[in-house]
């Protein structure tokens, strides 16, 4: 299945590239990202793999998003999860910079962690509050951590700030399914966290591409758990429960995706090998993005997503 399934995604960016305007970043190669991709998915070391597990429609989409993203497993940009028989694709810090870095309205990012001790002081330009002063103490990194920082500069050399209390950031980790990566990486989970947010004006006012916005938005919705129905650019997706998982260490995630499968009755579906294989994809001028439909109440004040 694994091989036919790669080739099939292949064919449907390369379709996408040449009559609906997606553009991947250059030296980005499709097949190489796939590849990386596929050794991931088809480990069986730990018993059965991410391509035995999870229904194949669900590792398509995570396939097709990775890829119109420009993200790199390899370079651990992204990461493959299963929840349930989903196998559904996270994005790390540095994949989230990675691909903000890609919009057209945007020159750079960057984030930081404000640990207690260290100077913080803020203010207002032109009604904007800005960083005025940031510095950072080596002794205070084992301190608690009180908050976190994004700018993201702007193509005009304009620096937008987000920052984000402790409080805040706890609010938003509340939305996820499992706390253990907040514990294990908390630096990088807030980072990561502060980022997210200070991103979502951009990616959705960028004059990219819709199926790059839209992979991105959907991806970082898979995060979390907002009971919303979304329309997908694969056929049909089964319902997937959201959840918040980053890893910022290849062999770590696959430890910890093997607890996750081993604490969870996996339903594999049971079909025919061809009929898995006839993944047929929409035309995506019909998704939300393209029509502005978005299922679904929007009940946190940040936008569709708790970051």
């Amino acid at each position: 299945m694994g091989n036919e399934l790669i080739v099939s995604v292949q064919n449907r960016i390369q379709e996408m590239q040449h009559g609906e305007g997606l553009r991947l970043p250059t030296g980005y190669s499709v097949g190489n990202a796939l590849n990386s991709a596929y050794l991931i998915l088809s480990d069986n070391s730990k018993g059965k793999s991410l391509l035995e597990k999870c229904h194949p429609t669900s590792v398509s989409k995570a396939l097709l998003n990775m890829a119109i993203q420009g993200l790199s497993p390899a370079k651990n940009q992204c990461y493959f999860v299963p929840y349930g028989d989903q196998c559904t694709l996270m994005r790390s810090y540095f994949g989230s910079v990675s691909i903000l870095e890609r919009l057209s309205n945007v020159k750079k990012v960057h984030a930081e962690v404000i640990f207690e001790g260290d100077e913080f002081e803020i203010g207002s330009e032109d009604g904007r509050t800005v960083v005025t002063n940031f510095k950072p103490s080596f002794l205070n990194r084992d301190n608690p951590i009180i908050g976190a920082f994004a700018w993201v500069e702007q193509t005009d050399g304009i620096k937008v700030y987000t920052i984000m209390t402790k409080k805040e950031i706890d609010k938003s980790w509340s939305k996820a399914k499992t706390k253990n990566v907040q514990n294990d990486y908390p630096q990088e989970m807030a980072k990561r966290t502060v980022l997210s947010r200070a991103a979502k004006m951009f990616i959705n006012s960028s004059s990219d591409n819709d199926l790059l916005v839209k992979a991105i938005n959907e991806t970082t919705e898979d995060e979390y758990d907002n009971n919303q129905q979304r329309k997908d650019i694969t056929p049909n997706p089964p319902n997937i429960e959201k959840l918040e998982k980053s890893i910022f260490n290849q062999d770590e995630n696959k430890k910890i995706a093997q607890d996750m499968i081993d604490s969870i009755d996996l339903n594999q579906a049971d079909k025919d090998l061809q009929e898995e294989l006839n993944i047929e994809f929409p035309d995506p001028s019909k998704n939300y993005l393209a029509t502005g439909e978005v299922n679904g109440d929007v009940e946190n004040e940040d936008g569709p997503y708790p970051f």
